[in-house]
């Protein structure tokens, strides 16, 4: 019997939740992917997850037994890597990340570690809303601001500047804008639900302003295609547009001016005592990779 695979086994169907899913991953027949978890279940002498409509659900007991089987198989991993430190990367990560940074920076990053690293596969989830590392087990997650359970472990990764922007276009049509004040009277284009920008200029002068409203709460995306469009003013962070702003779609407004209270860019993991080499690994690239993107961009 392979404990240690039938208990990777495990990890991947509460992560997929679904026969198939884990199947096609690992190119075997769903039938046997589905006898060897009953293998597992019947010498454990408990169901580890209901067999529904909508997929594979934990029970309680499967709960249970999943931060037991992570602890095993994160211990099987490292005492193998001891043994093997010199030889190539080899095994599985699962990265979260914001939609658009991830499509922007670290995609990029991506394709650099898995040329380097062939035996590495990665698992890449990019979502703006919350990925919780424990519950969807993620091995690395990158935050802009928020925060995380005081028992994970944080690391600094770049500072989030966001800047003004306008298309070209739409600076030609409107009244010149010399000054933070002068936004009051241009067309805004608002990401979230803040009441008004606020800004530090270049000699650490604030101001606080509010242009009109004229579009609220878009995706980060649709706001740079309206913001391209020349239907008003952005604030933006500077990785995102940086592209667009060397292709002339996109221009600096006030340059010496940005958020006055940026987020930081964060890489978060859980605390382990034990952490396989890939991961390692991919957090190394991940932090010298963005620091090189991100620092001083814009």
């Amino acid at each position: 019997m392979d404990l240690i695979g039938d208990l990777e086994l495990f990890e991947a169907l509460a992560r997929h939740g679904s026969f198939s899913a884990v199947a096609r991953r690992r190119g075997q027949a769903v039938s046997s992917i589905s006898r060897r978890l009953d293998r597992l279940e019947e010498g454990l002498g408990q169901r580890l997850f209901n067999r529904l409509p909508t997929g594979l659900h934990l029970t309680t007991a499967g709960r249970l037994k999943l931060g037991e089987a992570r602890g095993l198989t994160l211990a099987a991993r490292a005492f193998s890597e001891k043994e093997t430190e010199g030889d190539a990367l080899s095994g599985h990560v699962s990265l979260a990340a914001p939609t658009r940074l991830g499509e922007i920076a670290v995609a990029p990053i991506l394709a650099g570690f898995l040329r380097a690293h062939p035996g590495v596969s990665i698992e890449l989830h990019l979502s703006d809303a919350f990925q919780d590392l424990d519950r969807d087990q993620i091995d690395i997650a990158l935050r802009i601001g928020g925060h995380d359970a005081d028992h994970h472990i944080i690391r600094r990764v770049a500072r989030n500047r966001r800047i003004l922007v306008a298309a070209p276009d739409y600076l030609e049509k409107h009244a010149p804008i010399s000054a933070p004040a002068d936004l009051a009277a241009h067309e805004g284009l608002w990401l979230g639900d803040a009441l008004r920008w606020s800004l530090r200029g270049p000699d650490g002068a604030q101001a606080s302003v509010t242009p009109r409203r004229r579009v609220t709460n878009l995706s980060g995306d649709a706001l740079t295609r309206l913001c391209i469009a020349g239907l008003g003013v952005a604030l933006k962070s500077s990785w995102d547009v940086q592209g667009e702003v060397v292709a002339g779609r996109l221009v600096r407004v006030l340059p010496g001016w940005e958020q006055a209270q940026s987020a930081d860019i964060r890489l978060v993991t859980p605390a382990r005592r034990l952490t396989p080499r890939p991961v390692r690994a991919l957090m190394q690239a991940l932090e010298q990779g963005l620091r090189a993107v991100l620092d001083g961009k814009g």
